[in-house]
């Protein structure tokens, strides 16, 4: 039995905020498709996963979902399977413009579907369906000249809104919404734009100060809570976060005593740890922040799994929510570990040294990235049968969704 594996890929707008995620299936053993599964399956596989599996709010709360459709799918009218409201039909490059396609396509689009042509390229014969579309997706990989990038723009009608994919780095996002390209899809926005002179907020030091003496080998807890006595707003917000759905807890905690032995020190520490990198996101897109947040609750269920000498869920999470920690102070790493008194083992996985909590981390952004190749090999590595993956997923998106309610 083939592995199967769901993820998913934020899509955002020109603010770099979350528009949409596209929803991707691979069977888990190439980085891409596996030549020899047929790609109509691949979608069905993805509805039912998104429907009966997941569900299309946990995928992609009150966003769209941009799913890949084949002549196959499209013929059978199968997007109907899957609310208007919320689904972008994304149609594969290699699905011909037929009459009958063009029919199903009419169709859809009189049942209010939304409409996006993947991996464009302008060829003859495909008017009717540009004229359709809402979104035309341009992979910045295949498309490389500049020049072409532009001139789609000018060529293509004004109502079809371009999706720069595959965008990798700062610099490509602002040559894509300089040419008028209005959506992106890549990794960029989570590549540290280092900015040595940035002037750290006071807000932010003083997060960044509490987080140092949480992290001390020698952390005072007593000392500790009486910090957090001082700022009424960070007391509202511990308390909220004990009492969420998500911590279990049978009586309504109401005061912060309370609340911070229940916690423990470990506890403790991850809530200073999340409102913090919450702190340092203000001003960054909030998938940054999303990212950190799945990345940490994913370490931490898969450092169960694990079986290493200190790798325990605690240090999972912490490392997931560190992970991002230099993007979000637009800090080189080195230079923000200086300001937080985390392990040393901590220190050299964030920094990209070799070792057991650097492995974790890797497997997780390769999930992360859709990079199935990569969660295999990785997977075997570390002991894990590639199939827990897309159930420790579910539970991720299950744990950030119930947090979300709650903030």
């Amino acid at each position: 039995m083939k592995e199967a594996f769901i993820g998913r890929q934020a899509i955002l707008d020109q603010r770099k905020q979350v528009y949409a995620y596209e929803i991707l299936f691979r069977s888990g053993l190439k980085n891409a498709f596996d030549p020899n599964l047929d790609g109509n399956i691949a979608t069905q596989t993805v509805m039912v996963g998104a429907m009966l599996e997941f569900g299309m709010k946990k995928l992609v709360s009150d966003k769209k979902a941009f799913i890949n459709f084949t002549e196959q799918n499209l013929l059978s009218r199968a997007p109907k399977l899957l609310p208007p409201e919320s689904t972008m039909v994304e149609i594969l490059e290699t699905v011909q413009p037929t009459p009958e396609i063009l029919e199903a396509v009419r169709e859809l689009k009189q049942e209010g579907y939304k409409i996006a042509l993947d991996d464009f390229v302008l060829l003859p014969g495909y008017e009717p369906l540009i004229e359709m579309a809402d979104v035309i997706k341009v992979d910045f990989r295949i498309t490389e000249d500049p020049e072409e990038r532009r001139k789609l723009r000018e060529i293509l009608p004004s109502h079809v809104r371009l999706l720069a994919e595959k965008i990798e780095t700062e610099e490509e996002f602002r040559q894509a919404l300089e040419f008028g390209y209005v959506l992106f899809q890549g990794y960029f926005f989570c590549k540290p734009v280092i900015l040595h002179q940035k002037k750290i907020t006071s807000n932010a030091l003083s997060r960044m100060r509490l987080l140092k003496e949480i992290n001390r080998p020698d952390v005072d807890f007593a000392a500790i809570t009486e910090v957090i006595s001082r700022d009424t707003n960070l007391v509202h917000k511990l308390l909220t976060y004990i009492n969420s759905v998500g911590m279990g807890l049978a009586n309504h905690v109401s005061n912060l005593r309370q609340a911070t032995v229940l916690l423990g020190l470990s506890g403790v520490r991850r809530w200073v740890t999340l409102i913090s990198l919450q702190t340092f996101s203000e001003d960054k897109p909030s998938e940054l922040f999303t990212l950190s947040l799945l990345r940490a609750k994913f370490c931490e269920l898969l450092a169960g799994s694990i079986k290493r000498p200190g790798l325990t869920a605690d240090t999972g999470f912490l490392l997931g929510m560190f992970s991002l920690i230099d993007v979000l102070l637009s800090q080189p790493m080195d230079e923000v570990l200086k300001e937080v008194a985390l392990t040393a083992e901590m220190n050299a996985a964030l920094l990209g040294e070799d070792n057991d909590l650097r492995h974790l981390l890797d497997l997780v952004i390769a999930y992360e990235k859709g990079d199935w190749e990569q969660v295999i090999e990785r997977c075997a590595r570390e002991g894990i049968a590639p199939e827990q993956m897309k159930p420790t997923y579910d539970a991720v998106l299950d744990w950030y969704n119930a947090l979300q309610s709650v903030s």
